[in-house]
């Protein structure tokens, strides 16, 4: 892989229905070969927040006021476009993200799969409901909110765009959507092909820094905002989104616990389990971010994982002998490394597993090898946070009610997973923990289920994606009532 730049359509932002271009440019550089600018967009300004706000509010009612049919198959359409590319798109993504090649088709295929399922879904959500009896005549219609602003990350871009972009379309609202300026380019190009296929201006797509997300939010055309990121910046949002008295959906991260319960079979769990902590270097916002393990069974446990994390490679994204790439930033690699000697300070035992592969350059981009961390408590930092990088801590506790304690002790909410050879007893625990989801033996990405809503409680954000909840997220309801 030479050092290249390579120009691509979605390098403009689209507003109106065509592309828009500045002087301005943001470099997108592979974080597993740093040296090689993968694509440069145009960095808008609030003039082009203003512009995109306005073309959406234009298109709004003509949108809203298309047969519901008639959208599905403009929708359907577009899909099939997107699908088509996938393959090559998938290319793409791996270098301005780091995902492996089967992360980046995956992130592709499932996006496009969702959205396909909620096609299936919305003819049974989304119509009006009467009642005509004695007492009354009462309808109660289903409308689109309206102008829809999202902002959407950069770790599984596609999906997570789409879990937004899906409801909206479909609910009969137009967007903006601001994607992550570390990973624009495949998303503004799934953006851009079913944009193309629908009336100018029912989507719109601007590029920049966290000013524009700000301007995007408070602008009075928008009614609603869906974020995924950060708790920080969700507060942020949510604060800005009060002004207007604006809508929000807030995806915003988790410290998932798994609990493994004394009779479970390790055979069959830790290579799920692993897959859960180190898939896309733990960069997941529902990774596995902390093991709670019988007292009893800790020592086998941690062997156990230590064993299938020793067999990782680590290497770029296009290396098929990779297990995990990349993290994304130089700050990301940082924040990693400082958490684990942090913890090694703290007296935890950290232990480097795997290796990279032969052919990557460990010097050219930010890597980092599978870590795992011992002999730490529950106030430890490694514990507390969301760690986001190839790192977890294992922890012992010494009955059931403990571990739910010590799982539920947490400001995060999102996903969960409980591990026993009895499927009723790990249910029966799963019910105790203070979660958007839980899993019962499995907590990876292909654990997720289309008929399973998405969010979190506490910290992890407001509102559920995916599902007929999903797609409620993106309409308000007008109850016309006459008494007879």
């Amino acid at each position: 892989m030479s050092s290249s730049v390579l120009q691509v359509t979605a390098g403009d932002m689209f507003i109106d229905g065509r592309p828009v271009a500045t002087g301005r440019r943001i470099e997108v550089r592979d974080p597993g070969r740093i040296a090689d600018v993968v694509a440069t967009v145009a960095e808008g300004g609030v003039e082009h927040v203003e512009a995109a706000a306005g073309a959406a509010a234009r298109a709004a009612a003509d949108w809203a006021g298309t047969p519901l049919e008639e959208r599905l198959s403009l929708l359907a359409d577009a899909l099939t476009v997107v699908r088509a590319r996938i393959d090559d798109l998938a290319v793409i993504l791996s270098r301005e993200n780091g995902g492996t090649l089967i992360e980046s088709t995956m992130d592709l295929s499932r996006g496009v799969d969702l959205f396909e399922d909620l096609l299936g879904r919305a003819p049974g959500v989304l119509g009006d409901r009467t009642i005509d009896d004695e007492r009354q005549w009462l309808t109660v219609e289903r409308r689109p909110v309206g102008v829809c602003a999202l902002i959407v990350p950069w770790n599984s871009p596609v999906v997570l765009t789409i879990s937004k972009l899906a409801p909206a379309l479909i609910a009969g609202n137009t967007v903006v959507v601001k994607p992550s300026v570390l990973a624009p380019v495949v998303v503004a190009e799934v953006l851009g092909a079913i944009g193309a296929v629908l009336p100018p201006g029912v989507v719109n797509v601007v590029h920049g820094d966290a000013e524009i997300g700000q301007a995007l939010v408070a602008h009075p055309a928008v009614r609603k905002v869906s974020f995924t990121g950060s708790v920080a910046i969700g507060r942020q949002v949510m604060a800005t989104a009060a002004d207007g008295m604006r809508r929000v959906s807030l995806e915003l991260g988790g410290n998932d616990p798994a609990v493994l319960l004394d009779d479970v079979d390790l055979d069959s769990a830790v290579p799920l389990l692993a897959r859960g902590i180190y898939t896309r270097a733990g960069q997941i916002c529902f990774a596995v971010k902390r093991v709670y393990v019988p007292r009893s069974r800790h020592d086998e446990v941690v062997e156990a994982i230590g064993s299938v994390a020793d067999e990782y490679r680590v290497g770029h994204g296009l290396d098929g002998n990779a297990t995990f790439g990349p993290l994304i930033t130089a700050a990301a690699r940082a924040r990693v490394e400082g958490l684990v000697e942090r913890a090694r300070h703290a007296g935890g035992v950290v232990r480097e597993l795997g290796r990279p592969t032969d052919s990557v350059d460990w010097d050219g981009g930010y890597y980092l090898l599978p870590h795992l961390v011992t002999g730490l408590d529950q106030s430890a930092e490694l514990v507390t946070v969301e760690q986001f990088g190839p790192v977890v801590p294992v922890i012992a506790y010494d009955d059931v009610d403990q571990a739910v304690a010590m799982a539920n002790d947490s400001e995060f909410g999102l996903c969960s997973s409980v591990w026993s050879a009895d499927a009723e007893r790990a249910i029966g625990v799963a019910r105790r923990i203070e979660a958007g989801g839980t899993f019962i033996n499995s907590h990876n990405v292909s654990s997720l289920s289309f008929d399973m809503p998405f969010g979190g409680v506490k910290r992890s954000g407001i509102g559920r994606e995916r599902t007929e909840i999903g797609l409620l997220e993106y309409v308000e309801e007008h109850a016309i009532r006459l008494a007879h």
